[in-house]
């Protein structure tokens, strides 16, 4: 009797764990339920679906919807091929130097060629302008003219790209403007509709900007998409991260040597973080506050970060999200480019430190 008892008790906790136990079918159902409110509610956190319910909210970005889902299709295939650099032979150059006089890696122009295709596809966009490309470039070499076509698009492929091979961060960087009557690309930065940016690292993130709420989705490797984490973001006030490359602080400007020795002076709590990404660093400073700096050196006089692709995206997002970005003495939404890889100086970051900064031109 004993042995039976025992082995109709194991009967029992085995159809329970597994629920085919009649004893278990309200327990089944109520976890079914649970299931099916917790797949609902994932749902409604992922990147189509949001994007999808903001469009429907704002019938002015209908246009825009194709643009946004076809830029998660692209980020999704880059950060693949990110993830499996060495494995697929993607490391080192291209043998090819680009009209930055830079040389290309060759997930530079993969990423090049992912992002471009798969914007002028979606028949809205006319022209764009990349970093890996000379000139403006018409997307009536991919499709047909047919469409009416209504944005020109500027984007960074591969942010950063010089870390490819250490397996440090990375990042895509885009920006979305409405074509103006004259058909000039060449248009001031307080013109873009929407911006965001690709961050690939431990986990990658996608933050976007747009009618003037953001997002930020984390990419779930189970599901293959973007999933919201988190929605109108707000950078600190003030922050002790200062991130900057200190190596060429002797090339500096003076008065920008004299800002950073006075900040480091007055506090013992400002750090310095600089990971030689715009995108890492731009995400680092907007949890975290502070503040970023890309000075002009004996070298780059200009300054070296590109105006139209790199800082006018990310200056887009740091004011949308409450924060400043500058050339120093002027905002960098308000510069009107002279040519697509016009370079600039750029600080930006949250609003004690850039106030200070500013106190210094």
């Amino acid at each position: 009797m004993c042995i039976i008892f025992r082995y109709l008790l194991f009967f029992y906790f085995f159809c329970k764990i597994y629920c085919y136990s009649p004893f278990t079918k309200v327990s089944l159902i109520h976890n079914t339920k649970l299931f099916m409110n917790y797949n609902e509610a994932y749902n409604k956190k992922n990147f189509k679906y949001i994007i999808r319910r903001e469009t429907y909210k704002n019938p002015q970005y209908d246009d825009i919807l194709p643009i946004l889902l076809n830029l998660e299709n692209s980020f999704i295939n880059i950060n693949k091929l990110l993830r499996c650099v060495s494995i697929n032979d993607l490391e080192g150059i291209n043998n090819k130097i680009n009209i930055q006089n830079e040389e290309q890696k060759k997930l530079d122009l993969i990423s090049n060629s992912i992002i471009s295709n798969s914007l002028c596809v979606t028949g809205q966009i006319d022209q764009y302008i990349s970093e890996e490309e000379e000139k403006i470039c018409s997307c009536s070499n991919i499709i047909s003219d047919s469409f009416d076509k209504k944005y020109y698009a500027v984007f960074d492929p591969l942010d950063g790209s010089s870390n490819i091979d250490s397996g440090l961060p990375t990042g895509s960087i885009f920006g979305i403007y409405k074509k103006n009557y004259n058909n000039d690309v060449l248009q001031k930065g307080s013109n873009i509709v929407m911006a965001g940016y690709c961050l690939y690292s431990a986990s990658t993130q996608l933050l976007l900007s747009l009618n003037n709420e953001n997002y930020l989705f984390m990419f779930d490797d189970k599901y293959n998409e973007f999933i919201l984490i988190k929605k109108n973001i707000r950078i600190p006030n003030n922050g002790s991260i200062y991130s900057f490359n200190f190596g060429n602080m002797n090339e500096w400007e003076l008065n920008i040597q004299n800002f950073i020795k006075d900040s480091f002076n007055e506090s013992s709590k400002i750090t310095n973080r600089y990971m030689g990404a715009l995108v890492a660093d731009t995400h680092n400073i907007i949890f975290n506050g502070g503040l970023f700096g890309y000075p002009s050196t004996l070298k780059n006089k200009n300054g070296k970060l590109r105006l139209m692709y790199e800082a006018v995206p990310i200056a887009y997002i740091i004011e949308n999200l409450g924060g400043m970005a500058t050339n120093g003495t002027h905002r960098i939404l308000d510069i009107k480019p002279n040519n697509i890889h016009q370079r600039t100086q750029l600080f930006l970051g949250s609003n004690v430190p850039m106030l200070k900064l500013k106190e210094y031109f």
